[in-house]
């Protein structure tokens, strides 16, 4: 089995001349902008890493916001492949169907299907194993229920340093990884992500 981390980040509605957030398209209301990845197998040794920069085209000018937290600016995107692309590369990064997924927290998954589902790419249910390992670590520090760390401060708290910038899917998706590395992750239950639908498998 190998091991996928994966971090997304998107983009979303604004309304500019208002200044405010809105909502505008209710299959798609975060489009994904980065797709990062880091494979790991069975032992949890990090094989190979991928990056994507997604140019944004349901909405095409960066949430001010999110160009805030990332550091980007719509025009860094202006080069940039389509979702369909590099998804279809994502998939070939990926390989076969012996994968677990680790995330950090349970937004991504949802945020992946909404964009596979506007494209039209999701011909048969979108089944995916994973693990979210932010509760697991967020009890380590003794955050109550409701409550989780952030995975800056679960970096700092577990001193696995830290060279490159927080909120970027690559960085993330390793960053991700490197706890998934250093903390015991076997009474972590691992879930099933099935069409927008959530279950435990054990």
């Amino acid at each position: 089995m190998n091991y996928i981390s994966l971090d997304l980040e998107f983009n979303g509605a604004f309304d500019f001349e208002r200044g405010e957030c809105i909502h505008t398209n209710d299959i798609c209301r975060h489009e994904i902008i980065q797709i990062g990845a880091v494979k790991m197998n069975s032992k949890k040794n990090i094989q190979d890493s991928f990056n994507a920069y997604v140019k944004p085209v349901i909405y095409p000018r960066l949430n001010p916001f999110i160009a805030d937290v990332i550091k980007m600016k719509t025009e860094d995107f202006s080069s940039a492949g389509g979702f369909e692309e590099n998804f279809a590369k994502f998939r070939e990064f990926a390989g076969g169907r012996d994968i677990m997924f680790v995330v950090w927290g349970d937004s991504d998954l949802p945020v992946l299907y909404e964009n596979l589902s506007y494209y039209n790419l999701v011909s048969e249910p979108l089944i995916l194993k994973y693990i979210n390992i932010q509760p697991c670590v967020s009890s380590l520090f003794n955050k109550g229920a409701g409550q989780q760390i952030s995975l800056k401060h679960a970096i700092e708290a577990l001193e696995i340093k830290a060279d490159e910038n927080f909120h970027n899917a690559l960085n993330d998706a390793y960053y991700t990884a490197r706890i998934f590395q250093t903390v015991d992750t076997d009474s972590v239950p691992v879930k099933i992500f099935c069409s927008g639908h959530y279950r435990n498998l054990k």
